[in-house]
């Protein structure tokens, strides 16, 4: 189940939504693992030098999101590399079903329908703000999560982003 009803006081998202983990024995995580692998592969094809810099990892949490109807939705344009995460290096994006709304990337002038299965992989900076197609029509399910960039050197960081069980740091 998908637990409650999100909803972000300064309506940015409304949308119900669960938090999972990689390392859990729940059935959905081996097919999100599955896409998410092969299009990092793919990406990393398109952008080799991620290739080079292994100093990322994907991160062992994710979520499940379902849009349900005209008053759900990611209404704001955002990024997923800010202040409280600084270390996200890409986001990534499963669509769980066809739909009717999509996502918007308006600085790439780009709009992603969902189709089941399809993959988005994107940088989580500044330069990739995004926000879901409104007004959303009909159920829309997606799983969504990031690439992590690991810290060297002494940082000053305790090793858990506030949104991601990150357990290792190299130093």
């Amino acid at each position: 189940t998908l637990g409650l009803t999100y909803f972000n006081r300064n309506r940015q998202k409304i949308c119900a939504t669960e938090t999972l983990s990689f390392g859990e024995d729940v059935k959905i995580n081996e097919l999100v693992y599955a896409y998410v692998s092969q299009g990092i592969d793919r990406y990393c094809e398109d952008y080799a030098f991620l290739k080079v810099n292994k100093s990322w990892r994907l991160s062992p949490s994710y979520n499940i999101q379902r849009y349900d109807g005209i008053a759900e939705g990611y209404f704001t344009l955002h990024n997923e590399a800010s202040g409280s995460y600084p270390y996200r290096i890409l986001a990534w994006m499963v669509y769980l079903n066809d739909a009717t709304s999509g996502t918007s990337f308006p600085y790439q002038n780009v709009t992603v329908t969902p189709r089941i299965g399809r993959t988005v992989i994107w940088p989580a900076a500044w330069t990739h703000p995004h926000k879901g197609v409104t007004p959303n029509e009909g159920i829309k399910y997606i799983a969504t999560g990031w690439f992590y960039y690991l810290p060297v050197g002494n940082p000053k960081f305790d090793g858990h982003h506030p949104d991601e069980n990150i357990q290792e740091i190299v130093v």
